[in-house]
């Protein structure tokens, strides 16, 4: 139940993201969004870890690891993430994130850290169905730029995948703020040189009060709480179920820019949400008992 409870608020958390991604890149600059982002979330994280001691014991091959995972999760993919999103709508963003889990599941196959069962690939194609039958008429979208920014967001997705499987495998010890903490700051190390020579310093920026209620929400939710809360839930289930959550966001995210930028629901929204959710319960539903974390003690809680 704990498990299930941190996978659906860590869901929602990142459900938010494709809204307020739109909301912030329609006033300042992609690159700039991201960066500012990171470094908000780490005048949080840095205190907190430097306060727990979460970087005592880590030893340097490790660092570079989750660093470099990191280069690749938040700033990479972030890069990607929030150029695309100028061109394409919101629900199509996240119907291109939903990607996730399947690129996990193969990834996590070739690495032989995961098995592809039947199970999984049941629930992933019911998850697929789902997604496609939600989306399916934004799928259409015409234009160059929409063919790029389309492009742009499922290379990110996978960019996710790879950097959660790769991690999983390393098995650095870490606990989850540490590493979380270590990836914002390789993430923005990476983003805000390009951003400062691409797009000019942030204060160029008029920064109105929607980019600023955009930056908060990215800084203190996704990527403080869920991604602390994504790091405790991979060391207790595969990748593929915990970036499941990829797909369960993609009804939730369609609704918000419904409500919002008044994009158009597709028709089978209802059914396409009925897949999504038999797919979440299928992937969880013979799953194994969760082994004993070396961090039963209660280091973490959540």
């Amino acid at each position: 139940m704990r498990v299930l409870a941190a996978w659906w608020v860590a869901c929602l958390l990142w459900s938010g993201t494709f809204l307020f991604i739109k909301v912030g890149v329609g006033d300042v600059p992609p690159l700039t969004f991201a960066w500012v982002r990171l470094v908000l979330a780490l005048c949080v994280l840095v205190p907190i870890t430097l306060y727990r001691r979460g970087f005592s014991g880590l030893s340097r091959s490790n660092v570079v690891k989750i660093a470099g995972a990191g280069a690749l999760l938040l700033g990479v993919n972030y890069g990607l993430l929030y150029w695309g999103t100028q061109f394409i709508p919101s629900g199509l963003v996240a119907m291109l994130q939903s990607a996730t889990p399947l690129f996990a599941l193969l990834l996590g196959w070739g690495f032989g850290s995961e098995q592809v069962t039947a199970r999984k690939m049941l629930a992933l194609t019911g998850g697929c169905v789902g997604v496609a039958l939600i989306v399916r008429s934004d799928a259409a979208a015409e234009g160059l730029h929409a063919l790029a920014g389309s492009l742009a967001v499922l290379a990110s997705s996978a960019c996710v995948a790879f950097a959660y499987v790769w991690l999983k495998r390393q098995q650095t010890g870490a606990n989850p703020l540490t590493v979380t903490t270590i990836q914002c700051a390789s993430g923005a190390l990476l983003l805000a040189p390009v951003a400062l020579i691409v797009e000019g310093g942030p204060l160029r920026e008029s920064w109105p009060a929607s980019a600023l209620l955009a930056t908060a929400y990215h800084a203190f939710g996704p990527s403080v709480v869920a991604f602390c809360l994504n790091y405790w839930l991979l060391e207790r289930i595969d990748a593929s179920a915990m970036l499941m959550m990829g797909i369960a966001e993609v009804p939730i995210a369609v609704a918000l820019g419904a409500a919002v930028f008044g994009e158009r629901l597709p028709p089978g929204t209802f059914l396409g949400g009925v897949c999504v959710l038999a797919a979440i319960l299928l992937i969880f539903s013979k799953a194994p008992s969760p082994q004993p974390s070396r961090r039963e003690s209660g280091e973490l809680q959540y």
